[in-house]
């Protein structure tokens, strides 16, 4: 599978330091083959799924023609709550409230 990547998700792995890097890339391979940590979403996340990697979390999407897009990226505790508002943002720009 081909994996392409948001421009938070290469932000991100760009800032990670070289042993985590190192983590990450290895566990991306592995998604790549279909294997790893990996869970599906639910609830207002339902067609996503997420990439464990420690404390570490990736969520992505499989597309068609064998491409996984990882669409955002970052620690445990906030990867949800933030992916969820960066989809509200840009779902609000899309369909933008007349005044």
């Amino acid at each position: 599978m081909k994996i392409l990547a948001s421009d938070q998700v290469q932000t991100w792995l760009a800032a990670l330091p070289p042993d985590t890097k190192k983590r990450v890339r290895v566990a991306l391979r592995h998604l790549a083959e279909g294997q790893g940590d990996i869970k599906a979403l639910h609830s207002e996340l339902e067609g996503w799924c997420r990439l464990r990697v420690g404390g570490l979390r990736i969520v992505y999407r499989s597309l068609p023609g064998k491409i996984i897009r990882l669409d955002h990226a970052d620690t445990r505790d906030v990867v949800y709550e933030n992916f969820l508002h960066r989809l509200a943002r840009k779902q609000a720009a899309k369909h933008p409230k007349n005044l």
